[in-house]
């Protein structure tokens, strides 16, 4: 067995400026069962912030009034215009680029639908008139 300072029973329990706990090992031991609640909560991850800016940003274009958003839309792009934008910028004028060519989309579908329902008008007509004569 190893004797020598530091490798003795009773030195585990010495406290003061002769023990010494090297950085790494106390960095990997992590609180322990006895440490208070608010010691042993980790911090918030970049991770999980970021997550809840990008919640907020989708949940604050989402109440916006379509006004409002191609307000915001020609700020962020100018904005990229005079210089860099932010990550979260970035992803907010993504999001209201696709709300945008959603909205663009919509007159196109309806116009669509329009047109479906004339032709189907002239077909049930035309089953009409055909149906009308052969009863004659």
């Amino acid at each position: 067995m190893l004797r020598g300072k530091g490798f003795y029973r009773s030195d585990k329990y010495m406290m003061g400026a002769e023990r010494q706990c090297s950085p790494r090992a106390s960095a990997l031991a992590g609180p322990g069962k006895h440490t208070p609640a608010r010691r042993r909560k980790a911090p918030a991850t970049a991770f999980e912030a970021n997550t809840s800016q990008v919640l907020a940003v989708a949940s604050r274009l989402a109440s916006m009034a379509d006004g409002e958003v191609r307000q915001r839309y020609h700020d962020l792009v100018d904005k990229s215009l005079g210089g860099e934008l932010t990550a979260l910028e970035r992803f907010e004028l993504e999001r209201i680029e696709v709300r945008l060519d959603a909205e663009d989309i919509d007159p196109k579908i309806e116009a669509a639908d329009c047109k479906w329902e004339r032709e189907r008008a002239e077909l049930l007509d035309s089953i009409e008139d055909l149906l009308g004569r052969l009863k004659k």
